[in-house]
């Protein structure tokens, strides 16, 4: 491997003065040493055994961290090993060539949100903004660079999905019990609270999770086609769904519906999916009615939030506001928060010792305040990008795979018009790099047709 000295000086001379502050870091260039030693070979073995890593503590996010650090977990140190070892790494960066233009999208968004940094009236926050872009654009890189054909797929989704089914197990024992573990925000309110968060903070995230990641556990269930395996996939749905209503999130059920409509087109003929359409949803219109009827409180959130609903909208209309004002050039990334809280204050619910801060619940509308018209832009021709060629895909293809990315990307635009925190789920941007992988995957294998 050949050595670039004045990189290599460079960055031992900033690890040096960051350890006069941070002595931990001297880890880093101990590691930075190795890599040096290290023959290519070893090191990809390395940098992918990492990655499994990576994926796997994403999930488990800050149940993985140091004891009274819950900030610093798993997943952050490794991410920040992994990409120094990668630095030094001989890249196939033409493995790539299919979607460098998507992936070029999303980094001007974070380009643009760096610039304004010039403009931002609070540092900190768009700072901390700035490395979850980051954050969010490397674990979405790591999946398409290191998911090159279908076994690595599989092998990725051997990873993941055990977390996944151990977070449904405690969201179930969170929804009989009211007991929660100790980094969901239900936790210690000196009282049982019956929604689910399982290896997430909030019930938002979890229906998110749940409703991204159940097209991945359907596809690596039906890898063979067993009537038993049926019997899980209709056991599973079904506790899903009651997890997915007892967490109040309204944009999460919405998001489970139409993910399950995908995945039974793509399951079934058109006229069997018609059919259990027609039967599902007669049934779902008489099960609801039977709960409104019977006094059961499940449900009364689909029609009875009209104060959580009021809040929202004034929420969207400050960061409307706010983006106007800008003349949507943006107040600076991550910094919209701070604007809603300051309309909002004294004219809604805020309790006392909450922060200085309120998400906009609306990914969309938070880029465009925060970084502009043009920052936006980027975003949306990234996600545009990413769902035509999903749906060419899914008229175009046979088989199952198809329907998972359509349905993750469809799961993650119901979901961005409501949660609070998608800007900072990593499980969120690790099933988009997942949907990407599937449509470079079908990209690729048009080419080799070809």
């Amino acid at each position: 491997m050949v050595i670039k000295k004045i990189p290599v000086g460079a960055l031992f001379v900033l690890i040096s003065i960051i350890a006069a502050v941070y002595p931990f870091i001297i880890l880093l260039a101990i590691a930075i040493g190795l890599c040096i030693i290290l023959a290519d070979t070893l090191l990809k073995r390395i940098t992918q055994f990492l990655f499994a890593i990576v994926a796997i503590a994403a999930i488990f996010g800050p149940y993985l961290s140091f004891p009274g650090m819950g900030g610093l977990f798993l997943f952050r140190i490794v991410l920040l090993l992994h990409f120094v070892l990668f630095l030094f790494e001989k890249k196939d960066w033409q493995f790539l060539k299919a979607i460098k233009v998507p992936l070029l999208a999303i980094g001007s968004w974070i380009g643009f949100s760096i610039v304004t940094l010039i403009w931002s009236q609070d540092l900190q926050l768009s700072l901390r903004a700035i490395y979850f872009q980051l954050e969010s654009f490397y674990l979405i890189f790591l999946v398409v660079y290191y998911v090159r054909q279908m076994q690595d797929l599989k092998k990725l989704l051997y990873w993941i999905i055990p977390p996944f089914l151990l977070s449904i197990g405690v969201g179930c024992y969170e929804m009989f019990t009211g007991n929660h573990l100790w980094y969901s925000s239900l936790a210690g309110k000196g009282y049982p609270d019956y929604r689910p968060t399982g290896l997430l903070t909030n019930t938002n995230d979890f229906s998110s999770y749940l409703s991204i990641y159940f097209p991945l556990f359907i596809y690596l269930l039906f890898q063979k086609n067993m009537w038993w395996r049926w019997l899980i996939a209709l056991s599973s749905m079904g506790i899903l769904f009651f997890l997915v209503v007892a967490s109040e999130s309204r944009t999460g059920l919405l998001a489970f519906g139409i993910m399950l409509l995908l995945l039974i087109i793509k399951l079934f003929s058109k006229l069997i999916s018609g059919i259990l359409l027609f039967i599902g949803i007669n049934l779902v219109s008489i099960f609801l009615l039977v709960m409104q009827l019977i006094g059961k409180q499940e449900f009364g959130y689909l029609v009875g939030k009209e104060t959580s609903t009021d809040q929202r909208l004034l929420i969207y209309e400050t960061g409307l506001n706010v983006a106007k004002e800008s003349h949507f050039l943006g107040v600076g990334i991550g910094v919209v928060p701070n604007y809603i809280f300051q309309a909002l204050y004294g004219t809604v619910n805020i309790p006392d010792d909450m922060q200085q801060t309120m998400s906009a619940h609306n990914f969309w509308l938070a880029t465009l305040a925060d970084v502009g018209i043009l920052g936006l832009c980027c975003v949306l021709f990234f996600f545009i990008w990413l769902l035509v060629y999903a749906c060419r895909q899914f008229v175009n293809e046979k088989g199952l795979l198809t329907g998972t990315s359509l349905s993750i990307l469809i799961a993650f635009v119901a979901i961005s018009i409501g949660s609070s925190s998608i800007f900072e789920m990593r499980v969120v941007w690790l099933g988009v790099g997942i949907a990407l992988a599937i449509v470079h995957l079908n990209l690729r294998k048009k080419e080799e047709k070809i």
